[in-house]
């Protein structure tokens, strides 16, 4: 596997087969405009268990139906959409949601040295971070 694929990438093959384990096949098809590489919040990053995550919801409220859950990297639509304190995002099967826009912080290395996230579609059909360092 290429240098610049992300463990995210990786693990995102996992979750979607698990049988299959760590997918060494798994490429990058295109970058998918109109999404950019978010974090979630300090807070979330540490979280050890799905109910310590910020819910994604269907909608911009408290009240709307829970979606699913991010992962450590969010991929949101670019120009960022704000709405009610919630900005859109697209999960990693491509479901659009909403997540409270203060349990994110802008994507950055978590080893610090200089890198850019792209928003790809992968060769296992899910979005993924290209990281190029």
């Amino acid at each position: 596997m290429s240098p610049k694929w992300t463990l995210l990438a990786a693990l995102a093959a996992f979750a979607a087969n698990p049988t299959a384990g760590i997918a060494a096949s798994l490429t990058v098809l295109h970058p998918e405009p109109g999404l950019a590489c978010m974090l979630l919040d300090n807070q979330a990053l540490a979280a050890t268990v799905q109910s310590q995550l910020p819910p994604i919801r269907s909608a911009p409220s408290g009240s709307a139906p829970v979606v699913g859950y991010p992962a450590s990297i969010v991929f949101v639509r670019w120009p960022l959409q704000e709405q009610a304190g919630y900005v859109a995002v697209v999960k990693l099967n491509a479901q659009p949601g909403w997540i409270e826009a203060d349990k994110l912080q802008p994507w950055h290395a978590m080893n610090g040295r200089p890198a850019k996230c792209i928003p790809s579609m992968m060769s296992n059909g899910l979005l993924g971070a290209d990281v190029q360092h």
